[in-house]
């Protein structure tokens, strides 16, 4: 599937968020919009998609695994056509004291497990690699995080699932990465608008015309 399928359809179409902190977009972005706030003015503003609906259900400090347990609550319950589904900075905490640390092979599962879930009722996923973590910082997750984003790609290319990476996007920036941070691994609201444009790019809406995609 071509991400810019997703909106060539006029049918309304429900979009749900899925994540930890950096998705729930809280706190680091100091009463900024997070990404998924940006995707919801492009889409149902700037785009007139207005009976599209965008969700956000992501919870601070949550993993694959209980993302899993909060599923039924936070996603099936409301069926959305699109998850964008993020995670990953939470399972690869190699700080066990912490109780995040999630196994790459367990993290995979719960992630397909979602997976079979959203096309179980005809919906469609897209998943997303996490931003990094800056140089030299939390090496309880920098350490660990790129085998989790390269377990991402080999699950989105086993189950021919859209994937959007954004940890590509922000390691391409190396010495400018603490512009875009709040603090050694999560986004400020100018790294939550680099999320939404390297969103709309994959999605096929970035229109530098477009006040949304204008922000700096």
């Amino acid at each position: 599937m071509m991400l810019p399928s997703l909106l060539q359809s006029s049918a309304a179409r429900t979009w749900l968020f899925y994540g930890d902190s950096i998705t729930h977009g809280v706190l680091h972005t100091a009463g900024a919009r997070c990404f998924s706030e940006h995707f919801t003015e492009r889409l149902r503003f700037e785009l007139e998609r207005s009976d599209d609906v965008v969700l956000n259900t992501a919870c601070s400090g949550h993993n694959t695994r209980q993302m899993l347990g909060h599923f039924p609550l936070r996603v099936a319950r409301f069926k959305p056509d699109v998850l964008l589904l993020m995670a990953g900075m939470n399972d690869c905490n190699s700080r066990l004291a912490d109780g995040q640390y999630v196994p790459l092979d367990e993290f995979c599962a719960n992630l397909a497990s979602m997976i079979s879930a959203v096309r179980g009722w005809g919906g469609e996923v897209i998943l997303q690699t996490v931003t990094p973590v800056l140089p030299g910082q939390a090496p309880e997750r920098a350490l660990t995080l790129p085998q989790y984003n390269a377990a991402m790609h080999s699950l989105a290319a086993e189950l021919a699932v859209p994937l959007i990476d954004h940890a590509a996007v922000w390691e391409a920036l190396a010495a400018k990465l603490p512009v875009y941070m709040a603090d050694a691994f999560h986004p400020n609201a100018r790294g939550h608008i680099l999320l939404a444009h390297t969103l709309f790019r994959a999605l096929g809406v970035f229109d530098e015309a477009a006040p949304s995609c204008k922000l700096a």
